[in-house]
């Protein structure tokens, strides 16, 4: 299947873009996949930068076969009927979507694209960009269409997300082309059809939910701990209520991370102030940027001046088992421990190259990581930490602090440490009393 008639084109191939090539290709699909970054293209498609479990073999496969061709230029992927812009939308400083590849994809779309073909947005913009795109395009082109598909797609699960999904919303103008390019793109999902903005609107509501559900989550976490009750116990039971969402992320941990829930919340900010309704979205950003530090909070609380104190830190990746440290909260606890004057030793078995710019040592195991330190900092839920032989540690302190709710603090005591971090034990440290 290797006609014009199968092919799709795909136009980025970070996680986003190299999930999308390898659901194609999995529906049985021609891909010819676009990546403008001097560090991908071709190499992406072999090896997908983020490590996405079950992306590379499929992509390897397709480039092996034939069925997956990796252009050379946006406007190679642009004369295809059936066009899919996939980037990860960078952001600003604040966290909102600044990204000129997605107008340049937009215009080479315009000026090279056979007649008849469809642009599939998948990419994340702001509620009302693709009616502007739509009129430009109407206004050069309006033999040509264009389509968004809001994305979900779960670390960890993205090519179950992508060829199964269990939502699909697809936002178009026009009916029939709505239906044709879902039938196209994702033949196994039973779609919505809704307008351009809404479907824009779906996206930004789904990832703001989850943001102030993670937000809740830890609020609710810091009071239940500070009051002596077991903020995890608490969080189970409300998610007990049928009223409530028992997927939803309400256990109490790190703060959110990475760019997809600050960029749908920053978007639904900026938008909530041209009508005189930001608060909300505000809130949610700050709450989440207030709790991202508790972890430093409760060292400081219990080593003091962090000035040549030694910390092991395990976990650097925003999501355990991922390698990419784009947007990661762990590289930012690293990078303020280190300005604290902190000595930083960090283990994650999966996690890329840390940045030059960040001088943190890192080790090969856990065991490795631990002889020295002050004070162990758990900034992921790496799945080595649950065959973790605690008792077996001995390192100058046995202090841990659980900066993600991945540990069972009883187990930790029972092994000799001392653990804190959302648990009704931390008033020990902090100093906090629980209510008579």
């Amino acid at each position: 299947m290797t006609d014009a008639t199968h092919r799709v084109a795909v136009c980025g191939l970070w996680h986003l873009g190299s999930t999308a090539a390898a659901g194609l290709l999995t529906h049985g699909r021609a891909v010819v996949a676009y990546e403008p970054q001097e560090h991908c293209g071709r190499r992406a498609a072999a090896t997908p930068p983020t490590g996405e479990p079950g992306v590379g073999e499929v992509l390897r496969r397709g480039l092996r076969e034939g069925r997956l061709r990796v252009a050379d230029a946006l406007a190679e992927w642009a004369r295809n009927a059936l066009c899919v812009l996939a980037y990860d939308s960078a952001v600003d400083a604040d966290g909102g979507v600044d990204d000129a590849r997605l107008a340049q994809a937009v215009a080479a779309f315009a000026r090279h694209a056979p007649a008849g073909a469809t642009l599939a947005v998948l990419s994340q913009v702001p509620a009302h960009t693709q009616c502007a795109w739509r009129r430009t395009l109407l206004a050069h082109r309006p033999d040509v269409n264009l389509v968004h598909i809001p994305e979900n797609l779960r670390l960890g699960r993205a090519m179950d997300d992508f060829v199964a999904p269990a939502r699909l919303v697809v936002g178009a103008e026009e009916r029939c082309t709505a239906e044709r390019t879902a039938r196209s793109l994702f033949p196994r999902a039973t779609p919505a059809y809704v307008t351009l903005t809404e479907a824009e609107l779906v996206k930004h509501a789904t990832n703001a939910y989850l943001g102030m559900c993670v937000s809740f989550g830890n609020e609710l976490g810091w009071l239940a701990a500070h009051l002596g009750a077991d903020p995890q116990v608490v969080a189970r039971l409300l998610k007990a209520d049928p009223r409530v969402a028992d997927a939803a992320p309400l256990l109490p941990g790190a703060a959110f991370s990475g760019a997809t829930l600050r960029r749908d919340l920053v978007a639904l900010s900026r938008i909530g102030a041209k009508w005189g309704r930001p608060e909300f979205f505000d809130t949610v950003l700050t709450v989440n940027d207030r709790h991202a530090a508790f972890p430093l909070d409760l060292l400081g609380a219990e080593l003091g001046n962090l000035k040549d104190r030694r910390i092991a830190l395990a976990g650097l990746t925003y999501k355990a088992g991922h390698a990419t440290l784009r947007d990661s909260l762990p590289l930012r606890l690293v990078r303020t421990l280190l300005t604290d004057g902190a000595e930083v030793v960090a283990y994650d078995p999966v996690a890329e190259d840390l940045p030059d710019d960040v001088g943190a040592r890192r080790a090969a195991t856990l065991a490795d990581a631990v002889p020295a330190p002050n004070a162990c900092l758990v900034a992921a839920a790496l799945p080595e930490l649950d065959g973790a032989d605690w008792a077996g540690l001995r390192p100058a302190a046995r202090l841990v602090v659980d900066g993600c709710g991945a540990l069972d603090p009883a187990a930790l005591s029972a092994a000799g440490w001392r653990c804190l971090g959302l648990h009704p034990r931390w008033q020990e440290v902090t100093g906090a009393h629980a209510a008579p």
